[in-house]
């Protein structure tokens, strides 16, 4: 994800600073927080920031969306995640081609993690496969 400067360049947001701010702004969806911050800077071109400061305005504008559960620029018609504990462990805002890496990582140090509401114990893509027999027995366990 990149934002554009006030000097015409981009701005490159780490893959890291994404993850912090999902565990400190867990009361917004800060990937499109920043994707509506990214509009903004776009469609006020005078008021665009400096490299220097691009980080603090972000902060300021995950902050302010997190303190109201969510930005009042950008429409909330997607699901709320249920829970904060749900909030910090999705992973929707990934990129497609990070999202194994990173479901790896939630899986092996939480046992989990959630992508579009729903919870995986497994890593992305990864489809677990049980014998006939294995599932055959947890039914009949399950049903006693």
């Amino acid at each position: 994800m990149e934002i554009i400067l006030k000097d015409g360049s981009y701005y490159e947001i780490d893959q890291n600073d994404l993850i912090s701010w999902q565990r400190t702004y867990h009361e917004c969806n800060v990937f499109h927080e920043i994707n509506a911050a990214k509009e903004w800077c776009q469609a006020n071109p005078s008021r665009r920031k400096t490299k220097r400061g691009v980080r603090r305005f972000l902060n300021a504008w995950l902050s302010k969306a997190h303190k109201l559960k969510g930005s009042p620029f950008i429409y909330n018609n997607q699901e709320k995640t249920s829970s904060i504990k749900e909030s910090m462990y999705d992973i929707s805002w990934v990129e497609e081609e990070n999202k194994l890496e990173i479901s790896k990582w939630y899986v092996k140090n939480k046992g989990f993690y959630y992508l579009d509401g729903k919870k995986y114990l497994e890593p992305y893509g990864i489809k677990k496969v049980v014998n006939i027999s294995e599932k055959s027995k947890a039914l009949k366990k399950n049903k006693k």
